[in-house]
């Protein structure tokens, strides 16, 4: 079928005489004006989102990026996948009567009105490219029940279990398409599913699988114990692992490509009484991602505030501290995009780079090859910076030139983990950083964690009892509250939460507080002076953030709770 957009190609001829020839070219060969879009996506005329919408605008149609939209699962499943491959079209979401449809050919009225008639309701088209909406299809029709009818034909290769397995055997068990087709299903499935982590478990009479959504473990699988030789087997082929390896633990990469994106996993297998487990770390895809504003992550307002201050500094050094996995990085990159401007010089050491900030320069730890923290901070201090990014203090010698840049003139950023934004303080000393040279360097610390949203389709309010109210406030006895609680629907897969925001408590280091640093004074005098200053516990952020309706109490109390 060919599909003809004469405004985008006119358009597209109208930036240059190179680009018109090359367009002129195309068009003697291929009359079809979806060939030249492609062509153009793939030369890099310009940038595919950009082409992407351009033609979607001279179809006075809209443009939907399926690479960060949310699909609603009820909705999807509305139309078979057959049809969605067979149309190039998927569902994404419905408001009240209304489906909206990401397709290749939004102007074919043939194909919306057979949509219509299967959903048996009004469709909206949207424009999307082809092979986005291929690879959406990919991974959105994956389901539990899917896997689960797998299962069986996958028991079929695992007749070699409990015994002693030749490499030979394990590379044709794992070879075999129901087992490629179960495991990469189940990878696809994590996607899907934003799961952060896959948990593979060998017990005594089952395999478990786990996912790891929204902080949170959930069971996804309970399958035969026969199964894990060839699953694990297939996972360790695709890290380039050892397969015949067993009794010790190992460590792997996965790139499963798609036809736009390639998706990054993390491997790690250890031996249990049972069987090995494994765990994969779904990294996301393997391109830049794309960094949130500031103003986006939920800050508190005088949080919010206070960290404008700190990053619009002239000098010393801003910690920000959690667990690993709370989106440090994430803050701290939105706080150097906020700052990147022509007239600074921002340099990072990063293990690993995990965000592609234009107009920064970022350097990977390479410990092999001798680019580690201290050596590279050292060089960081020859090319004059303006700002530097540390990935992590792990050692006295990273913290102390870390230190001594803050010192000199430069704005420094760094990562701790420690369980509160206090804590960072006696962590740079018991390090080995001199007390009388944290005190002058160090002008604020952050700690946060993360929360489960509660999912805004279904999360259901109360009225807090009085004696929560008494326990958590100052109350007067007259102005009830409404908090919220999960509920569960298929939008947020019945747990009633959908994605994860920010609780933070913030310490800015003010003269009295310095002081009693560069003196080394006890933790409980820091804390007091650190009261006095306007500090407020992580507690107290995330009580914000339930009376907001962001979150519920329950994912406060279960994050960081009051002692």
């Amino acid at each position: 079928m060919t599909i003809v957009n004469k405004g985008f190609i006119e358009d597209l001829r109208s930036r240059g005489p190179e680009i018109a020839a090359k367009i002129n070219g195309l068009l003697k060969t291929d009359k079809d004006h979806y060939s030249v879009l492609l062509y153009a996506a793939q030369s890099s005329i310009l940038p595919v989102n950009e082409l992407s919408k351009l033609w979607a605008d001279h179809l006075n149609i809209a443009w939907i990026d399926l690479k960060s939209t949310l699909f609603q699962p009820d909705v999807v499943e509305k139309l078979s996948k057959d049809l969605a491959v067979e149309l190039v079209a998927i569902p994404v979401y419905q408001m009240g009567e209304v489906v909206t449809i990401a397709m290749m050919d939004p102007k074919n009225m043939q194909q919306v009105a057979k949509i219509e008639d299967k959903l048996k309701a009004r469709v909206s088209p949207l424009f999307a490219l082809k092979d986005e909406i291929l690879d959406a299809i990919e991974v959105q029709y994956h389901t539990v029940t899917e896997l689960e009818g797998l299962t069986d034909s996958l028991a079929l290769v695992s007749a070699h279990a409990g015994k002693e397995i030749s490499r030979a055997e394990l590379e044709k068990s794992s070879g075999k398409q129901a087992v490629i087709d179960f495991v990469n299903g189940l990878l696809l499935l994590a996607v899907k599913e934003d799961a952060s982590d896959i948990h593979i478990e060998s017990f005594e009479d089952h395999l478990l699988v786990r996912f790891r959504i929204d902080g949170v473990l959930i069971k996804r699988l309970s399958l035969a114990t026969d199964i894990a030789a060839p699953l694990l087997s297939r996972l360790k082929i695709m890290a380039k692992m050892d397969i015949t390896e067993r009794r010790r633990p190992q460590d792997g990469r996965i790139s499963m490509a798609l036809r736009t994106k390639a998706i990054g996993l993390r491997l790690s297998t250890v031996p249990t009484v049972y069987g090995e487990k494994a765990v994969l770390r779904v990294l996301g895809q393997i391109q830049k991602k794309n960094i949130p504003l500031l103003e986006s992550l939920n800050f508190s307002k005088s949080i919010y505030d206070w960290a404008k201050k700190l990053i619009n500094a002239p000098s010393g050094s801003f910690f920000i501290t959690g667990p690993t996995g709370c989106g440090k990085t994430t803050t701290l990159f939105s706080s150097l995009q906020k700052i990147n401007t022509p007239d600074k010089n921002i340099m990072t050491i990063e293990d690993p780079v995990e965000y592609r900030l234009p107009g920064i320069n970022q350097v990977q730890v390479e410990s092999e090859i001798g680019v580690t923290f201290p050596n590279v901070l050292r060089a960081f201090l020859r090319q004059d910076p303006d700002v530097m990014l540390i990935g992590e203090i792990r050692d006295l010698e990273t913290a102390k030139i870390a230190t001594e840049a803050a010192l000199t003139g430069h704005l420094v950023f760094a990562t701790l983990h420690t369980n509160d934004a206090l804590q960072a303080v006696t962590r740079l000393v018991e390090i080995g950083v001199d007390p009388f040279l944290v005190g002058p360097s160090l002008i604020g610390v952050m700690a946060q964690r993360l929360v489960r949203r509660l999912c805004d389709h279904c999360k259901q309010g109360y009225e807090v009892s009085r004696e929560k109210m008494d326990h958590l406030f100052e109350w007067d006895g007259k102005q009830p509250l409404t908090f919220f609680r999960s509920v569960g629907c298929s939008r947020c897969r019945h747990t009633g939460y959908n994605g994860r925001i920010g609780i933070h408590e913030m310490i800015m280091v003010d003269e009295p507080l310095r002081r009693l640093i560069t003196s080394n004074a006890p933790p409980e005098e820091l804390r007091a002076a650190a009261l006095l200053g306007g500090y407020q516990s992580m507690h107290y952020d995330g009580l914000k953030k339930v009376i907001r309706g962001l979150t519920s109490l329950e994912e406060v109390d279960r994050v960081a709770p009051l002692f």
